[in-house]
């Protein structure tokens, strides 16, 4: 029988100090949390296991460029968790990584999204959308659905069909990992997020480090002249998902308030 929850704050340094102060703030608002190795990319490329792969020129003809390795151990630190929870039936995963602060009334909206069939709910974003407020959850707090991708995997929960959307999509690798949650009408991953924001950043102090190095490699001449069928190809995918979903999306406007405390929030 599937297991309610589980939360892990996706780490480096499990020992640093706001990694500690993370997981001690969450206990104090009743959620549950456990240190999540993070995958090391810093000294060289992480291996791959049984199903991953990595499309190196698809990653050419839509990035221009190759993921360096500190970004695939982020990619693979989210996945590698998503996938443990789900092999170990878990009806949710949270993630949070290690460089994020918690608000006042985390635990209570975490809470509150659990069990009403939500594939993925972003707790923070970076990018401010359109969006359809859904209804009120916690205090000032609501459940919206964004349409577009609000860009970064700092805090998010998935059920176990989110999870397994997931998992079949990103075993096939070429983009970082936010910019997978971001193509969520490629893999029909419904997607809310949490309004205002539970969480936010602390700038430049996460341990999973996204990118290290300059990656000089440049695209082939025919994966340049591939990359406008493919972009066009991407933003058909996207229309028709909007088209298809136009009741989830048919109210969607800009907020009207700040949504969070993440600086970089735009």
């Amino acid at each position: 029988m599937p297991k309610k929850c589980v939360c892990w704050v996706i780490s480096l340094k499990p020992e640093a100090e706001n990694t500690q102060k993370l997981i001690a703030d969450l206990m104090s608002q009743g959620v549950d949390a456990e240190v999540f190795p993070a995958i090391d990319g810093r000294l060289g490329t992480p291996s791959l296991e049984g199903g991953e792969r990595i499309l190196g020129n698809l990653a050419m003809v839509r990035h221009g460029r190759r993921l360096t390795a500190s970004e695939l151990g982020c990619y693979l630190s989210h996945l590698r968790a998503v996938k443990k929870a789900y092999e170990n039936d878990y009806e949710h995963v949270c993630l949070i990584e290690d460089d994020v602060v918690i608000e006042r009334y985390f635990g209570d909206v975490y809470r509150s999204v659990l069990g009403r069939g939500l594939d993925m709910v972003r707790l923070m974003s970076l990018r401010i959308r359109k969006r359809t407020v859904i209804e009120p959850l916690v205090g000032e707090h609501n459940l919206v659905r964004p349409e577009r991708g609000g860009l970064g995997t700092q805090a998010y929960v998935l059920n176990r069909v989110g999870m397994k959307k997931f998992i079949d999509y990103a075993q096939h690798i070429y983009e970082p990992v936010d910019k997978v949650f971001d193509h969520f009408f490629l893999f029909d991953l419904n997607v809310y997020a949490v309004e205002p924001h539970v969480a936010f950043e602390l700038v430049h102090e996460t341990s999973v480090v996204k990118s290290l190095s300059v990656n000089i490699e440049k695209p082939l001449l025919w994966q340049r002249l591939v990359f406008h069928p493919v972009k066009l190809w991407f933003s058909l995918r996207r229309h028709f998902y909007r088209f298809s979903h136009w009741r989830d999306f048919r109210n969607a406007s800009l907020p009207k308030y700040k949504v969070g405390n993440t600086e970089r929030a735009r």
